[in-house]
């Protein structure tokens, strides 16, 4: 559930496919490539029922079936790509204090960079995620995180992120420090704080994929309003 207003990416009430792992990121995103290939193939396996639908699913069925044959998808980090992003206003933002990448932005640089497969995007800003995400110990000001970026399989339709993943705080007084930077209340968070401290604690990583999202991006809608099978929407009024 979230309180915003829907948009074309964003609804009031999704089905989000998440999973928690004893482990860094690296030792994640392998697990979310393979569910990712998972769920091509069994859209791949959906054909024909997608096709009574009288939906065009024949380039939609060549994006799968790239994903079912990756070996992985390519990946680059924020710092890498920031410079390509700048020379066009419209794909990123910057604020006082990070800098972010909008969805228009998303797409042109998986088409750029990604090729015929999603690609992620990792160490984001720290001042642009959520707290609990840690923070790269070489660069504190970025965190170890990964978004997977698709490309629209036809034109104007569903791009950008679909799947969000990154590596847990491990470190109470680093979740601290990111809560204050933030301008978060830590009194609601001390329980989670107070994990890091006991003593079997291990490091975890994590990944969400917007179902609704997926779903989507293959059948080559551009609202993600179009695939909610039960539409409840802030400030929208549906029929009697």
């Amino acid at each position: 559930m979230r309180g915003g207003n829907p948009d074309a990416r964003h609804l009031n009430q999704f089905f989000h496919c998440e999973a928690e792992m004893v482990g860094t990121l690296d030792e994640l995103l392998p697990s979310v490539e393979g569910y990712v290939q998972a769920l091509a193939r069994t859209f791949v396996a959906l054909t024909p029922i997608i096709e009574l639908m009288s939906i065009d699913f024949s380039k939609a069925e060549q994006a799968l079936q790239n994903i079912i044959n990756a070996k992985s998808f390519n990946k680059k980090t924020f710092d890498e790509v920031y410079p390509w992003l700048q020379k066009n206003s419209s794909s990123h933002s910057v604020s006082d204090f990070s800098r972010n990448i909008t969805n228009s932005g998303e797409v042109v640089l998986v088409r750029a960079v990604g090729g015929v497969l999603p690609m992620w995007l990792c160490d984001y800003d720290r001042n642009t995620v959520a707290f609990y995400q840690k923070p790269n110990p070489e660069n504190t000001n970025s965190v170890m995180n990964a978004d997977l970026l698709f490309a629209p399989i036809v034109e104007g339709g569903f791009g950008g992120e679909i799947a969000g993943s990154g590596q847990r705080q491990d470190d109470s007084e680093e979740i601290a420090e990111s809560i204050k930077r933030q301008g978060v209340s830590s009194e609601p968070y001390g329980w989670y704080i107070n994990l890091r401290k006991q003593p079997n604690y291990k490091t975890t990583s994590g990944f969400g994929l917007g179902v609704e999202r997926f779903i989507a991006w293959a059948l080559g809608y551009q609202d993600i309003k179009d695939v909610i099978h039960y539409p409840r929407l802030k400030n929208i009024k549906t029929l009697p």
